[in-house]
């Protein structure tokens, strides 16, 4: 009778193991490999929380809202498992805020603050600021940049690895209008 129980408990542990194994390894080589649709998708989401943030400060900052896209250092294959034709990237977009003294900015950053707790999100204080992070992983920051001083409004997107074809490769760092194509007067020159 033993080993009728046993053998299916057994059958059942491997299949665990080997289960358990696949997504550790999936995980060691950065995640699971996404489309280039979806990309595009996350690059849009990311942009949309930062704008959503600025468009929430108040007093508002003044100026235009522009952002400037970062790279990320972190966001690479170190171990070498990314195949040809899988890249991966890490949406960054950050904003120059001027504000019209310290006194606005202080007054920004509580207003952002009880606008964030009020959409029932998790406020945490950084150095000068406050960060949060939204569902979908896309954490947004208002801090002082500790390079310049000076107020900044960052929306930082996760590690994502994508599948595309040198056809269709993007580059979310030339995609200067945010529509997620890189339109022929984007294209570098290079």
């Amino acid at each position: 009778m033993k080993p009728k129980i046993v053998i299916p408990v057994l059958a059942v542990a491997l299949v665990a193991l080997l289960g358990l194994t696949a997504k550790a390894c999936q995980t060691l080589q950065g995640g699971p490999v996404h489309g280039i649709e979806e990309f595009r998708d996350h690059v849009r989401a990311t942009t949309q929380a930062g704008e959503v943030a600025y468009r929430a400060l108040s007093p508002a900052p003044t100026g235009e809202p522009y952002a400037s896209r970062q790279g990320s250092t972190s966001c690479v294959d170190d171990l070498g498992f990314d195949d040809t034709g899988i890249s991966r990237n890490e949406p960054i977009y950050t904003w120059d805020l001027d504000f019209a003294s310290n006194d606005d900015y202080r007054a920004a950053l509580t207003s952002l603050k009880a606008t964030w707790r009020t959409d029932g999100r998790t406020v945490e204080t950084v150095d000068h600021g406050i960060t949060t992070t939204l569902d979908d992983g896309i954490r947004v920051t208002l801090h002082l940049n500790p390079s310049t001083g000076e107020p900044e409004l960052r929306a930082e997107g996760t590690c994502m690895r994508y599948r595309h074809n040198y056809d269709d490769a993007y580059t979310y760092m030339h995609d200067d209008n945010g529509d997620r194509t890189i339109d022929d007067h984007e294209r570098p020159n290079y």
